[in-house]
C-alpha cells in the first residue's frame, strides 16, 4: 500500500457524537484518503470512523487486539496503525490515557496529523460546536426563515394540506 494515503484514526471511547463525524469528514475532504485505518472498538471515535467509512465508501482497515501481547495489546495495535498510516486524526476527550499515548507516538513519526480535544457531552447523538459568531443570511433566507417562524399563525388545515412544488 505504498504511495497510498491512509488516515489512521485514534480517539477516546467517550466521544461518539456528530462533532467527531464532522472532524472526520473535514479531514477526509482535505487529505482525500485511499483508506481509513482504526481499531475495532464497540464505541467512541473508532465506531464513528467505521460508520463514516461505510457512508463514504472509503475502504476501512480494522485492527483488533491481540492478547498474545497481554497488557501490551493496546500499544501493539496502535503501533500497527501508525506503521501503515500516512496521516492521522486524533480526537481526544482530554482524559483518556490511551489516546494521549497514541498522540505521543504519532507526533514522534513526523507524519501529518490533526489533533482536537472535545469535551464530553451528556447528549447521546446530536450536538454542535460552540458557535462563536453570528451566521449571515441573504435576503431570501431571511424571508424563508420569517415564513417558518410565523407558522403558528396558520390553521391546522393550512399545514396539513397537500404540498405543491
Amino acid at each position: 500500500m505504498t504511495n497510498k494515503i491512509i488516515i489512521g484514526v485514534f480517539g477516546s471511547r467517550s466521544l461518539k457524537d456528530e462533532r467527531v463525524k464532522i472532524i472526520l469528514l473535514e479531514t477526509i475532504a482535505k487529505w482525500k484518503p485511499d483508506y481509513l485505518s482504526t481499531c475495532q472498538e464497540p464505541q467512541g471515535v473508532s465506531e464513528v470512523c467505521q460508520r463514516v467509512a461505510k457512508e463514504t465508501g472509503i475502504p476501512l482497515i480494522l485492527h483488533f487486539l491481540n492478547f498474545r501481547y497481554l497488557r501490551g495489546a493496546f500499544e501493539h495495535r496502535a503501533k500497527e496503525i501508525i506503521q501503515e498510516s500516512s496521516h492521522f486524526v486524533c480526537i481526544h476527550d482530554g482524559i483518556s490515557k490511551g489516546t494521549a499515548n497514541e498522540l505521543k507516538m504519532v507526533r514522534k513519526t513526523g507524519k501529518p496529523y490533526f489533533y482536537q480535544v472535545l469535551e464530553n457531552t451528556p447528549y447521546e447523538r446530536s450536538v454542535g460546536f460552540n458557535v462563536k459568531q453570528e451566521w449571515s443570511m441573504d435576503k431570501k433566507e431571511q424571508v424563508d426563515r420569517n415564513t417558518l417562524l410565523n407558522v403558528d399563525e396558520l390553521s391546522l388545515s393550512d399545514i396539513t394540506g397537500e404540498a405543491t412544488l
